[in-house]
């Protein structure tokens, strides 16, 4: 059995077009929601550098996550997104799930 897999994908939005990202976000996460074996996805924005992002995701499993990826190519809000973007984004990792997290309490 395939443990969980954790992705992260790095990118960078062309500050021009911040606006547009806020909303074509929303519509990509929207049509993403339903790609088999997401459990869920994320963004976070850099404290550093206002138009710099990274995606997590957890997948059931990283042949998931691959499949996944490739299913994301073909959501309709795709190219939109891409577009927006200076840059290819940067394909960080797929790492596996550590049981160790699952435990882990912040006070």
């Amino acid at each position: 059995m395939s443990s969980r897999c954790i992705e992260h994908i790095a990118y960078t939005i062309k500050p021009e077009h911040l606006q547009d990202f806020e909303s074509i976000k929303a519509q990509v996460a929207a049509e993403a929601h339903d790609l088999p074996g997401l459990i869920s996805s994320t963004t976070q924005r850099s404290l550093a550098a206002d138009n710099q992002f990274v995606d997590t995701m957890i997948w059931e499993s990283p042949e998931a996550a691959a499949a996944g990826n490739e299913a994301f190519e073909g959501l309709p809000s795709t190219p939109r997104f891409m577009s927006l973007m200076a840059g290819p984004p940067h394909f960080v990792g797929r790492f596996t799930w550590s049981a160790g997290d699952a435990a882990l309490k912040l006070a």
